[in-house]
C-alpha cells in the first residue's frame, strides 16, 4: 500500500465527515453512495475508496454534534443530547458540551481495543450471534420499562403521561417510517427520502428552538473541563451499548442512547461523554460485525462490503488484512477528528457569544434554515413529517417527563417487527 495515496484518501474521508457532520440533513450515506457510484471509473485499489468512507464514518460522530449544539439541528445518533448540550450553551458552556462528546469518542476508540477480542470470542467460538433475535425484544421491553419506572420514581401521573408520550410517538414511528414520499417535490434526491431527519429534527430539534426563542446567549467559556473517573465510567457505559447496536440487526444508536442514558439521570455532563462513546463505538463494531459474522449493520459498511474483499475472521489467527486496516483507519481518524471538531467547536462558540441577545434572532434563522434544509432533502411531505414530529416533541417538556420517551418512534417499530 502506498503511504502518500493512504494519507490523502485518509484526509479526503476526514474532509468530507466535517462536511456530513456541520451539515443539517446531510448524512454520511449520501456521500458513500457516491464514493462507491465513481470508485468503478478509477483503477485504484477500491481498498482506498474504502479507506475514504471508513474516515468519513468516524469524523461524522464526531462532527455531528456541533449542529445539535449550537443550530438544534440533531440526528438520530445526537438527538438526545440536544436539550442538555443546548441547556448548557445558553450557560455559556457550548464549548465545555462539545469537548465532553469529543473526548468521549476519543475514549471510545480506546475502550473499543480490548473490546474486540472479547466479541470475536463470543459471536464466532461461542456462535451467540444466531441467539440476537430471540433476545432483542426482551432487551427492547426491558428498556421500555426501565424507563417509565424511572418516571414512575416522581409520580403515578409522570409515568402515565410518559407511557402516552411513547406509543403516541412509537405509533407515528410506524406509520413516518413507512410514510410513502411518492408525488412529492424534493429539489435536491441525493438518496431515497430519508425520513429520519425530519423525523428527529422535529422530536428533539425544533422544539428546544422554539422553548429558547427568547433567550439570549453569554459569552461562551473556553476553559476544558476536567474528566473525572465518572466521565471515564460513562464513556465505558456508551462504549458497551454502541458495541451491542453494532452487531444487533434492527437496533441502532439511537436505542443504544436509551441504554446509556438510564446510567445517568440527573448527571448531563456524563450523558453526553457517553453519548460521544455511543456514536464512535458503534460504527467501529459496525465494522467489527461485517469482519466476524459478513453482516454489515449500516448502510455506509454495506458500501465498503461493495467496495473490497471480506474475509471471515473466523480462527484464532491474526486478523484479516483488510480490517486491520481499516481499524488503523478508524485511530487515525480518532485523533485528527478530536483536534479538528474542538477547533470548529471554538469556532462556533466564540462566534455565537458574541451575539449576546441578537441570539433570539439568529434561533428564528436557525430555524428557517432547519426547515429549508428539511425540505431540499426531504421535500414537502418531510415538512409535514417535522410539523407532526414537533407537536409530540414539545409534550414531555409541558407534562415534566424525559425526552428519552420521545424515542418510541424507534423502540416500538423494531420491538412490533421482531414480535411479528
Amino acid at each position: 500500500m502506498d503511504f502518500i495515496l493512504y494519507a490523502l484518501y485518509l484526509i479526503l474521508g476526514i474532509l468530507f465527515g466535517i462536511l456530513t457532520g456541520i451539515t443539517p440533513g446531510l448524512h454520511f450515506n449520501n456521500v458513500a453512495i457516491i464514493v462507491l457510484s465513481i470508485s468503478s471509473l478509477f483503477t485504484i485499489d477500491p481498498l482506498y475508496f474504502a479507506i475514504t468512507i471508513t474516515a468519513m464514518m468516524i469524523t461524522h460522530t464526531f462532527a455531528d454534534f456541533i449542529p445539535s449544539t449550537f443550530l438544534g439541528a440533531p440526528e438520530e445518533d445526537t438527538s438526545l443530547s440536544t436539550l442538555p448540550m443546548h441547556r448548557m450553551l445558553l450557560k455559556g458552556e457550548g464549548y465545555h458540551a462539545i469537548y465532553l462528546s469529543t473526548y468521549g469518542s476519543l475514549l471510545a476508540f480506546l475502550y473499543s481495543l480490548p473490546l474486540i477480542p472479547l466479541f470475536f470470542l463470543l459471536l464466532v467460538h461461542l456462535n451467540l450471534a444466531k441467539f440476537f433475535p430471540q433476545y432483542i425484544p426482551l432487551l427492547l421491553l426491558a428498556i421500555i420499562l426501565h424507563m417509565w419506572y424511572m418516571e414512575s420514581l416522581k409520580n403515578l401521573r409522570s409515568m402515565l403521561f410518559a407511557i402516552i408520550i411513547f406509543f403516541l410517538s412509537g405509533f407515528f414511528g410506524i406509520i413516518a417510517l413507512n410514510f410513502p414520499f411518492n408525488h412529492n417535490f424534493m429539489p435536491f434526491q441525493l438518496l431515497s427520502p430519508n425520513p429520519l431527519f425530519p423525523i428527529f429534527t422535529g422530536l428533539f430539534g425544533i422544539p428546544v428552538l422554539l422553548l429558547s426563542k427568547n433567550s439570549s446567549i453569554p459569552a461562551q467559556k473556553l476553559k476544558i473541563p476536567k474528566m473525572d473517573r465518572r466521565k471515564y465510567l460513562a464513556s465505558f457505559v456508551g462504549t458497551f451499548s454502541g458495541s451491542l447496536v453494532g452487531f444487533l440487526p434492527g437496533v441502532t444508536s439511537g436505542i443504544a442512547a436509551v441504554i446509556a442514558r438510564s446510567f445517568h439521570k440527573g448527571k448531563e455532563e456524563d450523558f453526553i461523554v457517553s453519548l460521544g462513546s455511543v456514536n464512535t463505538s458503534n460504527y467501529i463494531f459496525n465494522l467489527l460485525s461485517l469482519f466476524l459474522i459478513l453482516r454489515p449493520r449500516s448502510f455506509a459498511v454495506k458500501t465498503i462490503q461493495n467496495l473490497i474483499f471480506i474475509e471471515k475472521w473466523s480462527s484464532f489467527s491474526f486478523p484479516p488484512s483488510n480490517f486491520l486496516i481499516l481499524l488503523l483507519t478508524c485511530g487515525f481518524t480518532v485523533l485528527i477528528s478530536f483536534f479538528l471538531t474542538l477547533l470548529l467547536g471554538k469556532i462556533f462558540a466564540i462566534y455565537l457569544g458574541s451575539l449576546g441577545e441578537n441570539y433570539r434572532y439568529l434561533n428564528l434563522i436557525i430555524l428557517g434554515i432547519v426547515l429549508l434544509f428539511i425540505f431540499l432533502f426531504g421535500g414537502a411531505l418531510a415538512l409535514l413529517l417535522a410539523f407532526v414530529a414537533t407537536l409530540i416533541g414539545l409534550l414531555p417538556p409541558k407534562f415534566g417527563v424525559m425526552r428519552t420517551h420521545l424515542m418510541g418512534v424507534l423502540i416500538l417499530p423494531t420491538l412490533l417487527h421482531y414480535l411479528s
